[in-house]
């Protein structure tokens, strides 16, 4: 699959502040870096509606963009290629202070698309990081998702509902919910509904615990594939959210809550694979850079190696913003799984956490654009650009395993990830071998990826893809 990916970093020159951007992939020797004459910092914060501000974000971005002849030459080539997917990818580098852009505005000149609510761009921010890679993820439904859902002052019974709505219509076995909550009613009332056997998608319900350790041990033992919070967030002292306790609710003074910054994320972890395959931080500034140069909580929990994806809100939001996001990004990831199991599909593909947002995009275009023209909307409410996802510069290989009927039992996790860490390393090999040395080597090496392939019931092709 094509791509384009452009990076913006810091510049070379002490004291100076204008950074600079370069082309990144596709690889160009003859690319170099150029100033990005830009301005930094995001507009002013409103929630009303400014005529055409992202039509005016968006061609200022791209105008400055395209200065950079290569990078200028591969936007056009992405714009104009008739491949059903092209994605174009930011790199922001933490000192570049280019971060705080509103780069889900960026647009095509000319009243074109708008590259993050189109399927075949679906732009979004890339980060490297030092964890090792994981050639291959499986599931066996159904998708786990921990909400935790503690927003004080604002209830979530909304956002609990739009959760297990996706859930209910994904179908039977496709997503089971373990919700954790502050409000004491919600958390009774749908312990009534499970109780009744009238909540077959949820897993359990607990009140948010008073300290981490408690809290790490949930998160540990429910193993979510997603992890999922409704809650207050601030990028000030530093990039933290805050859940409220029960008591919370009734307290004249409360008090802060169970504060969670990226450290505490960082022991979301459970077995050598990592944690949560996606965060989701439904909460104001969750990728919102503070004051003194901390990168977003959304970016570091990429970075960190906590999540391979993280959705956070670039600036405050109303509580609609939440609900349709919610709405709009669930529906689009379970429908997503829910094709491929009916498809029968069990060898491995990319699950394209870009495009699953750009569903959720376009719907808070058409939920909170009402009274608008589609145009309208796209060019003057600023909401549907505020979520950001970060991705893990690796593509996100996902295998269904479709659930067991008595059948052999799958492989074990801890046995699989060996042999993907053993095909990693000769696929390493087989590359810095020279041309034509080694055939012994080679045919053997490529003989054992094929077995290890058939092990983990995948084709040694899906398998080089995912290296």
């Amino acid at each position: 699959m094509s791509r384009v990916v452009f990076q913006l970093s810091a510049f070379g020159e002490e004291g100076a502040t204008t950074p600079l951007v370069r082309l990144v992939e596709p690889v160009d020797d003859q690319a170099l870096d150029r100033t990005f004459d830009c301005p930094t910092g995001s507009p002013a914060r409103a929630q009303a509606l400014d005529a055409d501000v992202n039509a005016r974000e968006g061609d200022r971005l791209f105008q400055a963009l395209a200065a950079h002849e290569q990078l200028g030459d591969q936007l056009a080539v992405a714009l104009h290629s008739a491949d059903h997917r092209f994605p174009v990818y930011a790199e922001i580098l933490p000192r570049s202070g280019a971060d705080g852009l509103p780069w889900e505005a960026l647009r095509f000149p000319g009243d074109g698309p708008y590259l993050a609510l189109e399927d075949k761009y679906a732009l979004a921010r890339v980060v490297r990081t030092t964890a090792p890679p994981v050639p291959l993820y499986q599931l066996e439904p159904p998708l786990r998702i921990m909400a935790l859902l503690s927003c004080l002052g604002l209830g979530a019974a909304a956002e609990l509902r739009e959760l297990r709505a996706a859930a209910l219509e994904a179908g039977p076995g496709m997503a089971r919910l373990l919700v954790v909550v502050s409000e004491e009613e919600l958390a009774s009332g749908l312990q009534a509904e499970v109780d009744a056997g009238t909540a077959p998608e949820i897993a359990g319900v607990h009140l948010v615990p008073p300290d981490h350790h408690d809290l790490v041990r949930l998160v540990n033992e429910f193993k979510p594939h997603v992890l999922h919070l409704f809650c207050h967030g601030s990028a000030e002292p530093v990039p933290h959210v805050r859940l409220a306790l029960k008591q919370d609710w009734s307290a004249a003074d409360p008090g802060i809550g169970l504060a969670l910054e990226k450290e505490q994320f960082a022991k979301f972890v459970w077995d050598t694979d990592g944690g949560p395959w996606l965060v989701v931080l439904n909460c104001c500034e969750g990728a919102a850079s503070s004051g003194d140069g901390a990168t977003s909580l959304a970016r570091d929990l990429v970075t960190k190696g906590v999540a391979p994806a993280a959705v956070g809100m670039r600036e405050p939001i109303r509580s609609a913003v939440a609900s349709t996001l919610t709405q709009g990004l669930y529906g689009a990831l379970l429908g997503e799984l829910t094709t491929r199991t009916k498809a029968g599909a069990t060898l491995s593909a990319p699950l394209d956490w870009a495009a699953l947002t750009v569903a959720a995009r376009n719907r808070l275009v058409t939920e909170l654009g009402a009274g608008l023209s589609p145009t309208q909307a796209r060019n003057q409410s600023r909401e549907w650009t505020l979520p950001a996802l970060y991705l893990r510069w690796e593509e996100f290989q996902l295998q269904l395993t479709p659930a067991r009927n008595g059948g052999p039992p799958r492989v074990d996790p801890e046995q699989a990830r060996t042999w993907r860490l053993e095909v990693a390393a000769l696929q390493s090999l087989l590359a810095a071998l020279p041309p034509g040395q080694g055939a012994a080597f080679r045919a053997g090496a490529v003989e054992r990826i094929a077995e290890l392939a058939g092990l983990l019931g995948v084709t040694p092709e899906a398998l080089e893809e995912s290296s």
